[in-house]
């Protein structure tokens, strides 16, 4: 079992409820395709914080701590969904993740 945490925009969080993020879990589509053979336990999804996103590194420390071995940086921090632009912190906030956290981090869900 792959034990997972999400981060997502606080931006796009006030417009967005998941769904499409929850649809490639389920099905294992889009990012989750590796994990087509392994069950997957969401330990938490949590916003940013909003700009520049320096909460998150918070949160996922709390997620790590409860198991979480994969980081996703949902698709609204990489593309810009549902509005532009996309999050100018999105692959800082990754490096800062990877680095102080040391954990394995996923770029995109759908």
């Amino acid at each position: 079992m792959t034990k997972i945490g999400l981060v997502r925009c606080e931006m796009a969080a006030r417009s967005c409820p998941g769904t499409a993020c929850f649809k490639v879990i389920k099905t294992k589509t889009g990012a989750f395709e590796e994990f087509k053979g392994d069950d997957i336990d969401i330990i938490g999804m949590i916003t940013c914080g909003g700009c520049p996103g320096r909460d998150a590194i918070r949160q996922v420390q709390e997620m790590v701590n409860r198991g979480a071995e994969v980081i996703f940086m949902c698709t609204c921090l990489i593309k810009p969904i549902p509005n532009p632009p996309k999050c100018p912190y999105a692959e800082e906030l990754a490096d800062a993740i990877r680095d102080k956290l040391g954990v394995r981090v996923i770029m995109g869900t759908h």
